[in-house]
Order: C-alpha cells, then sequence, then structure tokens
C-alpha cells in the first residue's frame, strides 16, 4: 500500500510571517527563502477579495507554483501549499505602478524545475509567459505590522512601519512589501483581511 504523503504548509514553517498576529510594529528576522517572481508596470483593481488584481499585464506566476506542485509530488514525494501572493511595492508612475509579484516556494525546487513547468504552463495556454524568475533572497531585517482591513487602507499601517523604523534609527529600502493573507473569496468581509505590511532593514 502506498505511503499517504504530507503535505509540507510553508504557512506554518515560516509561521511569524505567513500566520503573524494583530500587534505593534516589530523587527523580525526573514530567512533564506525561494521565490517565483514577476515584474510588473501596471495598474490595479482594488476591489477584488483578498489582494489587488492586476489590469495591465496578465500576473501567471501562479499558474507556474501550481506545475511546480504537481512536478514535485510526481518526483519527489514532496507536497506543498500554494503560498499568499506577494507585492513589492516599488514606485508610482500616474495611474500605473512598478511592483514585483511573487510566490514563496520551497527549496527543493531547481532551476530546470522551474524553466520546465514555465514551458509546460506556455504550452498549456498556447502563448507565451511574461518574464519571470526564480528568486533565492537571502536572510534580512525587516519592519513589519499586520494589517487587518482591506488592502486600500494599508498606507496607515506602513506609516506606523516608517514612523516605528525612523524613531529607532533603523535604514530602511524604498520598497515595501504587502503580503496578502487572505484567500481571494468573496465570503471573506474586507474587515477581516489580514495583510502583512513589511519594509527591509539595511546596513
Amino acid at each position: 500500500m502506498k505511503t499517504k504523503i504530507m503535505t509540507h504548509d510553508h504557512r506554518k514553517i515560516h509561521s511569524d510571517i505567513y500566520r503573524m498576529k494583530p500587534g505593534p510594529v516589530s523587527v523580525r528576522k526573514i530567512p533564506a527563502m525561494r521565490y517565483i517572481a514577476q515584474e510588473m508596470n501596471t495598474a490595479y483593481r482594488m476591489d477584488w477579495a483578498g489582494r489587488p488584481e492586476p489590469i495591465d499585464e496578465a500576473w501567471l506566476v501562479w499558474k507556474v507554483v501550481n506545475q511546480l506542485k504537481k512536478m514535485t509530488k510526481n518526483n519527489l514525494d514532496y507536497k506543498f501549499t500554494l503560498m499568499p501572493h506577494e507585492i513589492l511595492w516599488h514606485e508610482k508612475k500616474g495611474e500605473n505602478s512598478l511592483v514585483t509579484q511573487m510566490m514563496q516556494v520551497p527549496d527543493c525546487i531547481t532551476h530546470e524545475m522551474f524553466d520546465e513547468a514555465q514551458l509546460h504552463v506556455a504550452k498549456s495556454l498556447k502563448r507565451n509567459l511574461p518574464k519571470m524568475n526564480l528568486l533565492h533572497a537571502e536572510p534580512v531585517m525587516c519592519v513589519q505590522k499586520l494589517h487587518v482591513g482591506h488592502y486600500r487602507e494599508t498606507t496607515q499601517t506602513l506609516n506606523e512601519v516608517l514612523n516605528y523604523a525612523e524613531q529607532s534609527g533603523h535604514k530602511l529600502n524604498k520598497s515595501h512589501r504587502e503580503i496578502y493573507l487572505t484567500p481571494a473569496m468573496m465570503c471573506h468581509k474586507p474587515e477581516t483581511w489580514r495583510t502583512v505590511v513589511s519594509v527591509e532593514i539595511h546596513n
């Protein structure tokens, strides 16, 4: 009888980030992690449940990650759950924003697997995919806080993060990150949506 494959939930593995609790601004260490990332210059639909929805460019990273899920399960006996969508907000350009959208993936994902997954998705969609990257992010320190409510209203939480960092003497990167923990389902009321707002500290 075949043994049931264990499901690895990286929300639990990195619970300080992906299961963050409400509370004051804090400084936390983000461990080294891998991401599939897609850079965009796009406006956003901001009434979509759970996270902003890009208007001008197709967000296809999740399809590639889904394919990687199948590959790791079938080839490595490693089953993992899809992680939340994350956006690095770099710069505002009129109605558009320069951003990097990404999803965290297990360390077992190699560049060869990533390339194979992209080819499979492109063939399935019968189209070329936008440029994506498999990123290995080194450990960093972040100032962050959980925002509870609509993601359109995260500015106040971001300002709390920035003010805390300034008062503590931290130097921050220009970009800030938002991790949209709430699934994109209309059954979740906006006042319950949870978004991790963070900014990296640099030397």
